[in-house]
């Protein structure tokens, strides 16, 4: 029999992996579900309204009152063709731009706006909801490791400034790089995510921490921390 082996990455399943990667074995080879956390569902529910918003699509929701503004702001670049949305970004193993589902896709990465200020330079836009103490280090991560891709993607692109936009909490997180300075972070990304997809055994790693948001412990997982 092949050895089971986890085939592609993204920035919140490398992070999982990176935890415990018995849940990762659960989650991706064994596929067994796991539900929805009520936070995690009023994340994706808000972050859905702040798409439809700036795409006109409906009207303000007041989910998005603190930062009402900037989404005003967001949906007239919008009008004028200056942002993408929701971008679905999938990356062969080698970086080159493939689909979401394609057979080679290795990398998936899902920008929540993109916004273009002109040719060399843009803005990378990741909406949060919930906690933000305690989450920064993780957070500048994940905004970083969407800067070096976004500087794959567009090669043209020198300049990047992220954006961590804390809806719950009126507050924003940037940070800027060059393309030089992004780009020195690269190879780490991508000795991680190999780690990741070339793994063949996945070791739990109980502990109260990284099994407190694991709904696994409770059925699925006999190494399970339940507090």
């Amino acid at each position: 029999m092949a050895e089971e082996r986890i085939p592609t990455w993204s920035y919140s399943a490398l992070s999982t992996f990176e935890k415990c990667p018995y849940r990762s074995y659960l989650q991706k080879i064994k596929k067994i579900p796991e539900p929805q956390h009520p936070a995690a569902k009023r994340g994706t529910d808000i972050h859905d309204q702040a798409e439809h918003y700036v795409r006109g699509d409906i009207k303000f929701p007041k989910s998005l009152k603190k930062f009402t503004e900037s989404f005003e702001t967001l949906r007239k670049l919008f009008d004028e063709g200056q942002v993408e949305l929701e971008g679905d970004w999938g990356f062969t193993q080698d970086w080159e731009i493939c689909e979401w589902r394609a057979e080679d896709v290795w990398a998936r990465i899902k920008l929540d706006a993109l916004v273009r200020m002109d040719e060399t330079s843009a803005r990378v836009i990741d909406y949060k909801t919930g906690r933000k103490f305690g989450n920064e280090v993780a957070h500048a991560q994940q905004a970083l490791l969407y800067a070096i891709s976004t500087f794959i993607r567009y090669p043209k692109l020198e300049f990047i400034r992220t954006e961590l936009w804390y809806l719950d909490h009126a507050a924003v997180a940037e940070q800027t790089y060059t393309r030089e300075q992004a780009m020195l972070f690269y190879p780490k990304w991508v000795k991680r995510a190999i780690a990741m997809t070339s793994a063949t055994e996945f070791p739990p790693k109980p502990s109260k921490f990284t099994c407190k948001w694991c709904s696994y412990k409770e059925d699925a997982c006999e190494f399970g921390v339940i507090d």
